[in-house]
């Protein structure tokens, strides 16, 4: 799995393992279930379930664990924390356990997450923290210079307030998204035109592959022929949260990147 942003996870069934940071894990959620906080992800994290399996998958929004006694968030790197940070236990709450009608389990797990958030009364995350992410969805070849004048802020602002919420810097997170797009595309998950500008982003096949291995420990090639089912469920629910961004944005709508002050005037002919 690859996540660039903190989820809670509560697993039900058979043994899996994981390889974190701190090293090889095996988890053991049997009918009881197990709470896990998995921090953002600098690189793939290879997960092995041993058998069948359920979960409810909770991803945060940028900056949305602040505030809930967590360790800094460069701590929690690709790492798993035994445990739901809401009720601080290391088994789910009975509202997440597994549920014939898929409908019902969603509903019930959506009322505890909502009581549970409501409870906690966290303040909302910083403005910036949206604006950034809509930049790493929509350019991630974009600056960080150009972007922190865009919004009005200084760029040791913006260093700050990213690392803060997302762990890491604003350059390492557009890198990171940029491999991200990459990976959807290889997986035959981003629409065609779009996969065809994503390998644009590279200056050539070296690097390409250099980036690949760096995130994901595999060649693109390997990335293709490979079986990687977590891995495209992950890029996948990217990738649509990705045109939601673009979508939003509206066609005649600036990009966040962009000042409208600076751009170019047209004569008033003819709109491309």
């Amino acid at each position: 799995t690859f996540s660039e942003h903190p989820a809670i996870r509560h697993i039900y069934g058979a043994k899996w393992s994981a390889e974190t940071a701190d090293g090889h894990f095996e988890y053991d959620p049997g009918e009881r279930g197990l709470a896990l906080y998995f921090g953002p992800c600098t690189r793939m994290m290879r997960l092995v379930a041993h058998g069948s399996f359920r979960v409810v998958s909770i991803y945060f929004a940028p900056g949305g664990t602040l505030g809930l006694d967590l360790p800094a968030q460069q701590d929690t790197l690709d790492r798993i924390i035994p445990m739901d940070p809401y009720t601080r236990k290391p088994h789910p709450a009975s509202a997440y356990h597994p549920r014939d009608d898929a409908e019902d389990w969603f509903r019930a797990a959506e009322a505890q997450l909502f009581a549970a958030a409501r409870k906690a009364r966290l303040e909302p995350p910083d403005p910036i923290l949206a604006d950034f992410e809509r930049l790493c969805f929509t350019n991630p070849n974009g600056t960080v210079g150009a972007f922190a004048e865009t919004i009005g802020v200084t760029r040791r602002t913006l260093e700050r307030t990213i690392r803060r919420a997302w762990g890491v810097s604003p350059k390492v997170a557009l890198r990171r998204a940029r491999a991200l797009d990459m990976a959807a595309a290889l997986l035959a998950v981003a629409e065609e035109q779009a996969a065809a500008e994503m390998r644009l982003r590279y200056f050539d096949q070296s690097h390409l592959n250099r980036e690949m291995r760096d995130f994901f420990g595999m060649t693109p090639g390997q990335i293709q022929a490979g079986s990687h089912p977590l891995l495209t469920i992950t890029v996948e629910m990217r990738q649509s949260r990705r045109l939601d961004a673009l979508a939003k944005l509206g066609i005649d709508e600036p990009r966040p990147w962009r000042d409208p002050a600076a751009e170019p005037k047209g004569n008033g002919a003819s709109r491309a």
